[in-house]
């Protein structure tokens, strides 16, 4: 376990900190995540931190953990964390299964666990009442709904692959295709599962040509990811089909991956935020005090922006619910934050960010593509 302060302001506040863990896959090699999401962690407690703190002067802190980017691990550590004095709340990283697993815990300790890149739709959608789970990121019911969208507007396609993990992430949007696919006119002649691991795709590709598949959705990471668009590139251009990608392989350094060959396939990969032509003024202060910390020099080289934009987003919305609580019980953060917590975010507004019966702050309106350049840029696309 490591703490981890303010980079980019200073605070000279000397009471008691009260603490914000993140629970990320630090120790993946291909995985940027992690670092982005405590990027923008870090830019938000600064921030809050010069403007004096929370509960009257003292300070916010945060302690990271390292998960590896295995379920078993990543609850451990949110246990761990939880047994601070003065935690009051835990950040969930990119992998969905990990907070699907961790849920029993977060409600057992009554610890709320905020989602800050995790998709699946079980993170908010499940049965424990009253729920200590909250989400600043994209969720499968509306961000597999957009791909879905985006294969049949932009490549008119009627027939669709889809390529998920055997994980809760993949099953979550299975379940948003199986219910939504026909209000776009699409028929998933094949969908297939693959197992974290797995070497190669090219089987279930060759099966979606043969089926009549025009367009693949893909749900994974960076390094399954890569498999797939390598094995795309070595087909013949005329075989060569549109993939439409979730968000996990830019979680990851994809890029570096598979160098040129991103050039040779059509990828469009959804998100929720860009720095890229954005003209909201904590969109900008947050690209600002990211690049003052690190060697770059402009925002189209922040990794994984959607990490760093929710997680600043999703700190502010913590420090408010724990001014709101006058407290760092953790029942009386939860219910602060159902309860008409507002602030004008780097992503949006939010008027409120949560209600007692929607614990998602974002929505289908934050919905965006890019493509990869083969520098890592994410540049928005129509």
């Amino acid at each position: 376990m490591s703490t981890s302060t303010a980079f980019a302001l200073e605070s000279t506040l000397d009471k008691p900190p009260v603490f914000i863990g993140f629970d990320g896959a630090f120790g993946q090699k291909t995985n940027t995540a992690a670092k982005a999401i405590q990027s923008g962690i870090n830019v938000a407690i600064a921030e809050i931190n010069a403007a004096g703190g929370v509960l009257n002067g003292r300070p916010l802190k945060l302690i990271t953990t390292d998960n590896k980017g295995v379920t078993a691990r990543g609850k451990d550590n949110f246990i761990e964390l939880a047994q601070n004095k003065d935690m009051v709340a835990v950040m969930g990283g990119k992998y969905s299964p990990i907070s699907v697993e961790t849920l029993p815990e977060a409600h057992r300790l009554k610890m709320p666990l905020i989602s800050v890149w995790g998709s699946a739709d079980q993170i908010t959608d499940h049965s424990y009442k009253p729920s200590y789970s909250f989400r600043v990121s994209l969720k499968d019911d509306w961000g597999v709904e957009g791909m879905m969208r985006r294969i049949s507007q932009k490549y008119r396609a009627k027939k669709a692959c889809a390529f998920l993990p055997n994980t809760a992430w993949g099953r979550s949007a299975d379940n948003v295709i199986k219910a939504k696919s026909a209000d776009f006119g699409l028929n998933f002649t094949v969908i297939r599962w693959y197992n974290w691991g797995d070497a190669s795709l090219k089987m279930p590709y060759k099966e979606c040509q043969e089926a009549g598949g025009q367009a693949i959705l893909f749900v994974g990471n960076e390094k399954e990811g890569a498999i797939l668009i390598k094995e795309v590139a070595n087909f013949p251009q005329n075989q060569r089909l549109p993939i439409v990608s979730h968000w996990g392989i830019s979680g990851g350094v994809i890029h570096e991956l598979v160098g040129s060959d991103l050039d040779k396939v059509e990828l469009d990969v959804v998100q929720t935020f860009t720095f890229i032509g954005n003209n909201r003024p904590k969109a900008k202060f947050l690209g600002e005090q990211v690049i003052k910390s690190s060697n770059l020099k402009n925002t189209t080289e922040i990794q994984s922006p959607v990490g760093v934009a929710q997680a600043y987003d999703a700190t502010h919305l913590v420090a408010l619910a724990i001014n709101k609580a006058q407290s760092t019980d953790r029942e009386k953060i939860r219910n602060a934050l159902e309860n008409s917590i507002e602030f004008q975010g780097a992503i949006r507004n939010y008027k409120p960010a949560f209600t007692r019966d929607r614990h998602d702050a974002l929505g289908a309106d934050n919905l965006l593509f890019v493509t990869i350049k083969s520098d890592g840029t994410l540049i928005p696309s129509k």
